[in-house]
């Protein structure tokens, strides 16, 4: 959690707040969301959905409502789908849904999705991003406690360009990044099961390669996914589950003034120092590896989620986010 997380109210009762972004429209990460939210149900999970595309909610479409929201009071209950708790704007009356609005009114719609949906007790609520890193997308990870983000992509360039810019506003943000989806990966030949890269390939491991995540898993173009790609989700599931259990498991130490160490799931135990991982600031201010500063001290070392720390120093930089991927090659 960061300084700034520790001042919010958690105002959704949710053991884990995930964000599953792109960047961009078109990449199928509001199916990925429902295929998602069906097999953590699917587990036995408490999961909602909120569908914060204020200006193109489809997950009414996606996962249709058995039960629409309910008002009582102030009060909004979400809609219900198999079981799965979901809150739209599509659920407005066509007449007056927010499909034209500014970005200040969109950040109030959203403030009241926020503020006035009672979701009951929840094990994962998937946030359903819109696309692009304004306003919207900026006050979601200001007042929602986000314990990690999965981005999606497609092979294409293009798409890379806009997920880059989300996940760096992730970072910026302090919500840790669980890794990458790459959708509409390859066809395969329903006969022979040979594949085809339609759209270029490699483009979501390039992605998780440079920002240090996992890549979780490629994504075929199927018309009968929701069927066919079960095992694909429940796998998919299955490993964010497991990053997000792991988060508590890293032991951080300060040594001293001047030292810092890790112990890692394995056992082994890393010593850094504070002045050597400085040179290493992942900021856009700090590109490039620096020569280290003199008795540089580390005043506060800040965990952000299961990616990596942010750390207070005495003198020079602290606005880098250091991923433990990095941490642990610094010490191979």
């Amino acid at each position: 959690m960061t300084k700034n997380q520790a001042h919010k109210k958690k105002l959704i009762q949710a053991k884990f707040i995930i964000g599953v972004l792109a960047g961009k429209g078109g990449v199928g990460k509001s199916t990925v969301t429902s295929y998602l939210a069906h097999a953590l149900k699917e587990k036995g999970h408490r999961v909602g959905v909120f569908d914060a595309d204020i200006y193109g909610p489809s997950m009414r479409a996606l996962l249709p409502e058995d039960q629409p929201p309910q008002v009582q009071g102030e009060r909004v209950f979400p809609a219900t789908s198999g079981g799965i708790s979901v809150m739209s704007t599509a659920y407005f009356p066509r007449d007056k849904g927010p499909s034209v609005v500014r970005a200040p009114i969109a950040t109030q719609i959203i403030t009241q999705f926020i503020e006035e949906v009672e979701w009951g007790t929840l094990d994962y609520l998937l946030v359903d991003f819109p696309p692009g890193t304004g306003d919207v997308q900026i006050s979601l990870m200001q007042k929602l406690f986000f314990n990690g983000a999965i981005v999606v992509t497609t092979p294409q360039e293009l798409s890379l360009l806009d997920v880059r810019k989300s996940m760096k506003m992730c970072i910026q943000m302090g919500v840790p990044l669980l890794g990458v989806v790459e959708n509409m990966s390859y066809f395969s030949e329903p006969v022979t099961g040979k594949r085809h890269s339609l759209f270029g390939e490699g483009g979501g491991k390039t992605l998780a390669k440079e920002f240090q995540v996992p890549f979780l898993t490629d994504l075929p173009i199927d018309p009968k996914l929701g069927e066919n790609g079960t095992p694909l989700f429940q796998a998919l599931a299955q490993q964010m589950r497991t990053q997000l259990q792991e988060e508590k498991e890293y032991k951080i130490k300060e040594e001293d003034r001047y030292h810092f160490s890790i112990e890692w799931l394995d056992g082994k135990k890393s010593l850094y120092r504070f002045s050597e991982v400085q040179t290493y600031c992942p900021c856009i201010e700090c590109l490039g590896k620096k020569e280290p500063l003199a008795d540089v001290e580390g005043e506060q070392i800040v965990r952000v989620g299961n990616y990596g720390i942010q750390i207070l120093f005495s003198t020079g930089c602290s606005k880098g986010i250091y991923p433990f991927s990095l941490l642990r090659d610094l010490d191979r």
